[in-house]
C-alpha cells in the first residue's frame, strides 16, 4: 500500500500531508492535497487498497468514470467518493472555488481481516452507508487531525480495523456472524499488563491482540467492552499520566519524551497538551 507510488501527480494536486511520511503509519495512508482548478483527464491506476475521499473546500462538478458506471458529482466541502478496487478511476473536473480533499487507503488485506472475522465475504465494492457518508466523512477528518498530531502507529491501527468492520457492514455493525468470546477479564488484563511493560515502546494492534490470542477485531470489542475506551486511547492516557510523574521528579521534557514512547519532545508537548490543557513544563518542579 502506498497510494498511487509511481504516478506523477504534481500537475494536479499538491500534498499537504502524507500519513505514510509522517507520522509513519502503515495501516492505512491518509493524505491532504490542494487540487489543480481544473483537469480535462486523470486516469488513477486500477489498486487493491480501498480509496475514499472527502472533499473538504472547494465548489465546482466532477465527471467519474470509477468502473461501475460513470457519473457526475458536485464538488462540495462534506462529499465523500470511492474508487472501484481492481478497476481505472477516470476523473475530469472543473472547479468556481479551490478543491481540496483529504484522501484515504486502506489496504485489502485490513478487509478481508474484518470479513473473515465477522464471517462474511468481503465486499468487492464499498459504499457510503444509510447517513450517506457523513460517518465516513468525519472519520477522514479525525484521521487526517489525528496523522497531523502525530499520533503513533497503534491508534492508526486501531482506526485501520474499525474503519474496515464499518466498510464490511455498511456500518450496520457485526451480526450473530461473530462469535461471542470468553475469559475477556482475564485477556483484557493480560493485554493492560503488556501495555504497562512497554510504555516507552511503539506498540501495535497486532502486537496486542496476538499477545492474548485474539483477532484485531475481537481484541477491540473485548477491550472496549470492558474499558470503555480503546486501547490506543487508553496507552495515550496511561502515557500522560505516567510522563506527570515524570515531569513531577524532575526529568526533562526530553527525557520523559523517550520513557513514554513519544517520538520527540515536541510529539510529547502536543499530546499533553490536548490531554491535559497544559504544557509539560507545567508540571516540572520550580
Amino acid at each position: 500500500m502506498g497510494g498511487y507510488a509511481g504516478l506523477d501527480l504534481d500537475r494536479f494536486v499538491e500534498p499537504s500531508l502524507s500519513s505514510w511520511s509522517r507520522p509513519g503509519w502503515r495501516a492505512l495512508l491518509v493524505q491532504r492535497f490542494t487540487h489543480a482548478a481544473a483537469v480535462d483527464e486523470l486516469v488513477l491506476p486500477p489498486t487493491t487498497d480501498r480509496h475514499l475521499w472527502l472533499v473538504t473546500a472547494g465548489a465546482g462538478r466532477m465527471h467519474l468514470d470509477t468502473g461501475d458506471g460513470r457519473r457526475v458529482v458536485p464538488i462540495a466541502p462534506g462529499q465523500v467518493g470511492f474508487a472501484v478496487p481492481g478497476a481505472a478511476t477516470r476523473v475530469r473536473y472543473e472547479t468556481t472555488e479551490p478543491m481540496r480533499t483529504v484522501q484515504l487507503h486502506l489496504p485489502a488485506d485490513a478487509i478481508e481481516r474484518a470479513a473473515g472475522s465477522l464471517g462474511v465475504p468481503a465486499p468487492a465494492v464499498v459504499r457510503p452507508g444509510p447517513d450517506g457518508g457523513a460517518f465516513l466523512g468525519a472519520m477522514l477528518t479525525s484521521l487526517a487531525a489525528a496523522a497531523e498530531a502525530g499520533l503513533d502507529g497503534l491508534y492508526a491501527d486501531t482506526a485501520a480495523e474499525f474503519l474496515a468492520v464499518h466498510l464490511v457492514t455498511g456500518g450496520a455493525g457485526p451480526d450473530g456472524h461473530t462469535a461471542r468470546l470468553g475469559r475477556e477479564d482475564a485477556r483484557v488484563r493480560a493485554a493492560i499488563a503488556y501495555l504497562h511493560d512497554r510504555l516507552d515502546q511503539p506498540v501495535s494492534l497486532a502486537d496486542l491482540a496476538a499477545h492474548v490470542r485474539l483477532s484485531p477485531f475481537h481484541f477491540l470489542r473485548v477491550f472496549r467492552r470492558a474499558t470503555g475506551e480503546t486501547p490506543a486511547r487508553y496507552l495515550r492516557r496511561v502515557r500522560i499520566a505516567h510522563a506527570t510523574r515524570l515531569l513531577a521528579g524532575g526529568m526533562t521534557v526530553g527525557q520523559v519524551a523517550r520513557r513514554c514512547g513519544f517520538s520527540s519532545p515536541g510529539h510529547l508537548s502536543a499530546a499533553y497538551l490536548r490531554e491535559t490543557g497544559v504544557r509539560p513544563s507545567a508540571h516540572r518542579p520550580g
